[in-house]
């Protein structure tokens, strides 16, 4: 029975480990998806001066798991944008992100669809590149930190199990 006992402690500590790291992954994952779509929309309206709601509408279909689903959410509150500021509009649709996502995000709602062509696609640029350096970062705490946590949850479980025999 202990034996058993000490077993689940040592496999709940991995799982503690591996959820961690999990979460890891997943703030990396986002954090591409947006280098991604910032990627896509300074593209789109440098190249070809796509509008606001043909260009959110194009990329709610390319996109995937969160920037995607911003997208819609975009696209859908751009129905009412003559009833409601753009900023307003995309500070609600940013509201489903993490604290640093959305505050890395919400300077663009000041910018898009307010000003000329030529300052939406620097402010474009300038959020892609702080959003470049805040993926590599969650990249390089994902390799840091994720092999870390399961190794130090594992260790501590094992060390309680044999506390417990």
């Amino acid at each position: 029975m202990r034996l058993a006992g000490a077993a689940l402690v040592t496999a709940a500590g991995v799982l503690a480990g591996l959820c961690a790291a999990g979460s890891l992954r997943e703030r990396a994952a986002l954090r591409e998806e947006l280098c991604r779509m910032l990627g896509l929309m300074e593209f789109e309206m440098g190249r070809f001066r796509t509008p606001l709601p043909a260009l959110f509408g194009k990329l709610a279909g390319q996109l995937n798991c969160q920037a995607g689903a911003l997208c819609r959410r975009v696209s859908e509150g751009l129905e009412l944008l003559g009833r409601r500021p753009f900023e307003e509009i995309w500070s609600e649709a940013l509201k489903a992100f993490p604290a640093a996502e959305r505050q890395l995000l919400t300077p663009l709602g000041q910018v898009l669809g307010q000003y000329g062509a030529e300052e939406q696609l620097a402010a474009l640029a300038a959020c892609r590149e702080q959003a470049e350096r805040a993926r590599d970062e969650a990249r390089t705490a994902l390799r840091e930190r994720g092999r870390m946590a399961v190794g130090i949850s594992a260790a501590g479980a094992a060390a309680l199990a044999v506390l417990l025999l």
